[in-house]
């Protein structure tokens, strides 16, 4: 088993506690997005019971860990909203069209950080294909009751002369899931692939901010899911079957792209 530092994870933690003004808990109810219905609060409530690929939904509490959003109202909101609407004024068609892909939940979003090899598909490469899915599911494990308990809406709630150019989701807009899957795909890509850790990272930086070109995530959601993600790309690292699996697609895609088997220090 390999532990993994929690000081980046604590950094971050600082970094979005200052930035952050604390709002009510959940229970107090302020602005929140509209109810679900009873038949999406039983699944969600099903989901928070059941096991992810590797985790337990005991394994990570999000709403424990991230620090609350800016208050409705309050400037620091304003302030977001007042950006998104900036890009929303200046993004191009092209950035346009990279957030809609974007929008897609995939491993292979990844690919031109990798160089774009075209031996980077599903068909070669079932067990990194198998990883990352296992790792969304995990995800989406501890997703739907941060946002739940959150409750912040979405800014296009909000601030009506938003315009998103992708699927407007339903679901509670703190933390974003996207950013929570990159930063967490990332982390983990780029312990497969540590040779092209830099392009990794930044990639998994714009996925997360096509949320925002997207206009249906404010910045401090991104901010949030980047903690979300190494928190959630922590508690993997010390699983041993999750250290396992990962070694095992690590090689398949190492070959894949004609680097030496990956060894562990």
């Amino acid at each position: 088993m390999r532990s993994r530092s929690l000081i980046f994870i604590a950094n971050i933690v600082f970094v979005l506690a200052s930035c952050a003004t604390q709002a009510p808990p959940p229970s107090q109810g302020v602005n929140r997005a509209p109810p679900a219905s009873d038949a999406a609060v039983a699944a969600r409530q099903f989901a928070a019971t059941d096991n992810g690929a590797y985790l337990s939904a005991t394994s990570l509490n999000l709403y424990r860990l991230l620090p609350s959003p800016p208050v409705a109202g309050s400037a620091q909101e304003r302030a977001e909203l007042d950006e998104l609407l900036r890009i929303q004024a200046s993004r191009t068609p092209a950035e346009v069209q990279r957030a809609r892909e974007d929008a897609t939940v995939s491993i292979f979003r990844f690919a031109d950080a990798l160089g774009n090899p075209p031996q980077f598909t599903r068909d070669n490469l079932p067990l990194t294909t198998a990883l990352f899915a296992r790792l969304e599911k995990d995800e989406s494990l501890f997703m739907s009751t941060a946002k739940d308990a959150f409750g912040r809406p979405r800014p296009f709630l909000t601030e009506k002369r938003l315009v998103p150019v992708v699927a407007q989701p339903p679901s509670a807009s703190y933390p974003s899931g996207h950013s929570t899957w990159a930063v967490a795909s990332a982390i983990i890509l780029a312990d497969m692939v540590p040779e092209r850790r830099v392009q990794i990272f930044a990639r998994a930086d714009e996925y997360a901010r096509n949320r925002e070109v997207g206009g249906v995530h404010y910045p401090s959601d991104v901010a949030a899911g980047h903690l979300a993600g190494t928190a959630l790309a922590v508690e993997l690292f010390n699983i041993p079957r999750f250290d396992a699996d990962e070694i095992a697609a690590a090689n398949e895609l190492r070959q894949a792209l004609g680097l030496p088997a990956l060894i562990r220090h």
